[in-house]
């Protein structure tokens, strides 16, 4: 019976830690002051380091988890990295279609970015063809579903619409080799062309 307990305890002491709901925001920890976390270019340390994160860095966007569970990809300069999920600790609401969970959602051709300030009812837009406006947005309960994973933004004032955004751990900028987590689609009430693009959290 010991034997089976002491299994079971260094099995728990070697699991990955428990993400949640991607993509999400995580700080640093268990990192010494004087030192910081590395960002490999694959989940393993076999990878090459490419960068670093401070021992106290927080907002760190994870988008997606490696097969074992046991490293997150974060966004780092043009392109992506590996970090241990040992070392993070996940940050703010279980998941982002709680409706409390500001977004930027952002495309190209034409270059766009619709920043979301979620609990609040702002969202900004920024547009070559409109310049830049606010708009009045739904909050509190959003519609939601749950298989896929989707959260709609409706919206009104200068232009009506909703803007729905969806998982898609590939969802690309077009400019870089980033890839991000969640992916957007702008739909305007009277105008049959929208906008397509990506996702960020925070604003």
């Amino acid at each position: 019976m010991r034997l089976t307990i002491a299994v079971f305890l260094l099995g728990l002491a070697g699991a990955p830690a428990a993400a949640g709901p991607l993509p999400a925001l995580h700080a640093v920890t268990g990192v010494a002051a004087d030192d910081r976390l590395n960002i490999r270019t694959g989940p393993g340390i076999g990878f090459a380091v490419i960068g670093g994160l401070a021992h106290d860095a927080t907002g760190i966007e994870v988008t997606a988890l490696s097969e074992s569970g046991r490293w997150g990809r974060i966004n780092a300069g043009e392109g992506v990295g590996w970090v241990a999920l040992r070392h993070l600790a996940r940050q703010g609401p279980e998941t982002w279609r709680d409706g409390e969970t500001s977004l930027r959602c952002f495309g190209t051709e034409p270059f766009w970015s619709m920043p979301i300030f979620l609990p609040t009812h702002r969202i900004e837009v920024h547009e070559p063809d409109h310049g830049g406006f606010e708009l009045v947005a739904d909050a509190g309960a959003l519609p939601t579903t749950a298989f896929p994973p989707t959260l709609a933004v409706p919206f009104s004032g200068m232009r009506e619409g909703m803007v729905v955004i969806r998982e898609n751990a590939a969802c690309s900028d077009g400019m870089s080799d980033r890839l991000y987590g969640l992916e957007g689609q702008v739909y305007w009430r009277g105008d049959t062309t929208g906008l397509s693009g990506c996702c960020t959290l925070g604003d």
